[in-house]
């Protein structure tokens, strides 16, 4: 059974806080999401703004990291596919505003219609769980949503091995960067 795993578009929203520089932080934050995948599990990634196309395409567990979460850690994908391949139904990284930055669906037709807005998250969980599927939460991160985020980031990446989001770091330049957006 073919592994996929999506990184779901972003853009639109990063344009809202980013204005037209938005593309370089969407380049950025896909390509080391790319590598991470890659890297983690060897199977491709998929860039695409709707998930109904890959959930409809795929036969085995489906991943799907936001777009907007170049600093995740290896480890969450891994223990992510693992908790999957041990029988999971839905793995789910919970972010610090209440959405989230992973989820894992081992078989589609047990989760029905994905939620994509934080609001909705909970009662899906809520609805999930009264109707018996095993659901495995991963730690809290965040996503990369307001400005002031990005100094959150430089700080995480700090700590992190230098192989974690080259091209994010390169566009952070050190600090340079959250200085210059005022964060």
């Amino acid at each position: 059974m073919q592994r996929v795993t999506l990184i779901l578009d972003r853009s639109a929203a990063l344009r809202e806080t980013f204005g037209p520089e938005a593309n370089w932080w969407v380049h950025a934050f896909v390509a080391d999401l790319q590598a991470l995948v890659l890297r983690v599990t060897g199977s491709t990634a998929y860039v695409t703004s709707t998930i109904q196309i890959a959930t409809e395409a795929s036969e085995g567990p489906l991943l799907i990291l936001s777009g907007d979460t170049p600093h995740l850690p290896e480890s969450r994908v891994r223990d992510a596919y693992t908790l999957l391949d041990s029988g999971t139904d839905v793995v789910i990284g919970l972010c610090d505003r209440g959405s989230w930055y992973l989820l894992g669906i081992r078989h589609l037709s047990v989760v029905g219609t994905i939620p994509l807005v934080s609001e909705e998250v909970r009662l899906w969980l809520s609805g999930l769980h009264r109707h018996g599927v095993r659901i495995a939460y991963l730690p809290l991160w965040f996503r990369i949503v307001y400005v002031s985020d990005l100094v959150t980031l430089s700080v995480a990446l700090r700590t992190m091995p230098e192989g974690y989001a080259p091209s994010t770091r390169r566009l952070l330049g050190g600090g340079a960067r959250e200085r210059e957006w005022g964060a």
